[in-house]
């Protein structure tokens, strides 16, 4: 069973989106059930941003349900902000998945990374879905570092889908023995999470 965890982000100077600094599982060939699983729940907490010790300046975060806000001020950059939720697996150390949305700057499109460990078979890519009357939403790897990043703009219409998810949602991809990996992901505090970010801008 795979469990929510609002884990810290690093924000830096990212290529074409969000930059992610986690710490992924590197046995990814060790798959966990193809079949979808439930996130645990996890308590609400206030959703008013707080300020976090941090060696990076201007550093805030905010939790909205299943969905952490984490905003950054470098120095003599622009603020950015981002919401993300990270995927670990039942007595398994390590992230198997981080989703991030948020902008580089002021006038981007929202842009969505998932990022997995390394070892995922790149070529089928990542399926997220959101509602049981959308098609699955495809996003393609663009680079691997500490993990490999599928990544995709949102347009109103996907942004507007995402917001209005009901129910759990999850993403799809093939670990490198093609099998089949599902993961539950939450929409709980969605929206309020994506509005705090475009706000504290």
């Amino acid at each position: 069973m795979n469990k929510l965890n609002r884990g810290t982000l690093a924000f830096g100077a990212g290529l074409a989106g969000l930059m992610l600094s986690v710490s992924l599982a590197a046995a990814q060939s060790a798959t966990p059930n193809p079949q979808a699983v439930t996130p645990r729940t996890v308590q609400t907490q206030a959703p008013a941003p707080a300020a976090t010790p941090s060696s990076q300046p201007e550093m805030t975060t905010a939790t909205y349900q299943d969905w952490l806000m984490r905003c950054a001020q470098p120095a003599g950059k622009p603020k950015v902000c981002e919401i993300a939720q990270t995927i670990q697996m039942e007595g398994q150390a390590g992230a198997v998945a981080v989703i991030a949305i948020g902008k580089v700057e002021p006038n981007d499109p929202l842009h969505l990374t998932i990022q997995l460990a390394a070892g995922v078979w790149l070529p089928a890519g990542v399926k997220l879905e959101y509602s049981d009357k959308s098609p699955p939403v495809s996003l393609e790897f663009k680079r691997c570092l500490q993990g490999c990043f599928a990544e995709i703009d949102i347009d109103k219409a996907l942004e507007q889908g995402l917001r209005s998810a009901a129910g759990p949602g999850s993403i799809t991809f093939e670990s490198g023995a093609r099998k089949p990996v599902t993961l539950q992901i939450s929409f709980k505090g969605f929206s309020a999470a994506l509005d705090a970010s475009l706000k504290a801008r």
